[in-house]
């Protein structure tokens, strides 16, 4: 074989060859929309995303009411999703970490149920809905992956804290939030928590100044160590103990 002929080959390869995706790259990729996906799919799922657009802290990506028209998903960071009551008052539905879609709710009425706030310098990638759909009839596992990431969501939202009492409460959405940072590949025992004592206090549907005494509790316990937005574990049986996950003897 000629050496112009072998050099032209691999020209010709290198040309056909697909470039590594981006998402492929992302941290949280196994538990995100593109998960399982070919690199294929991936590039025909980013040619229509806008990816890793970062906003500082208390920025809006969407507001409720507003028009539906794309679905963003955490790429670093954390935002809050909230509504206002019927009196005009915040109400707290969910914080979103990495990997996890935002703007779900805006699909059946065409128009966004919530308000997806910064609360720390983060990152998100857009998908633009009606591109997503038409992508998705050429590659139904993708959308196969948002109906099982919409079914988790319905599952989730029925796990409430409703029938527990103030402190087991706040056990459990500590437990909770420490075990979503784990699925992330992250450290399940201490970890930055830029939600606000406010904020915290409102999901849980608890006054302020019962969730700071509360965590006085759950310190002076020894269960955990919070300070300075930092919450460390100290005691995981315990903590689930508190939570109603176990009973004591286990």
């Amino acid at each position: 074989m000629s050496t112009l002929f072998q050099s032209n080959l691999i020209v010709k390869d290198f040309k056909t060859k697909i470039p590594e995706s981006r998402c492929q790259l992302c941290a949280v990729n196994s538990i995100c929309l593109p998960s399982g996906l070919s690199k294929t799919e991936l590039c025909e799922l980013e040619s229509i995303m806008t990816t890793s657009k970062v906003v500082e802290k208390n920025v809006q990506l969407f507001n409720d009411g507003e028009q539906f028209h794309s679905l963003y998903i955490v790429h670093s960071g954390m935002f809050k999703n909230s509504s206002l009551d019927e009196n005009g008052k915040e109400r707290i539905l969910r914080f979103s970490l990495p990997g996890e879609i935002m703007g779900l709710d805006g699909i059946h009425a065409e128009s966004y149920q919530s308000t997806a706030i910064a609360l720390t310098t983060s990152s998100y990638c857009k998908i633009p809905f009606n591109q997503l759909l038409d992508v998705s009839e050429e590659f139904p596992i993708i959308q196969r992956n948002l109906l099982k990431i919409m079914s988790k969501e319905i599952y989730s939202n029925k796990k409430t804290y409703i029938d527990l009492g103030s402190t087991a409460k706040l056990a459990l959405f500590i437990y909770n939030i420490s075990q979503r940072f784990k699925n992330r590949g992250y450290s399940e025992k201490e970890f930055y928590l830029p939600i606000s004592q406010r904020d915290i206090a409102n999901y849980l549907g608890m006054a302020e100044e019962t969730l700071s005494r509360i965590f006085k509790k759950l310190q002076k316990l020894g269960a955990v160590n919070y300070k300075k937005h930092i919450l460390t574990i100290l005691n995981k049986q315990q903590l689930k103990e508190i939570a109603q996950l176990i009973s004591a003897s286990e």
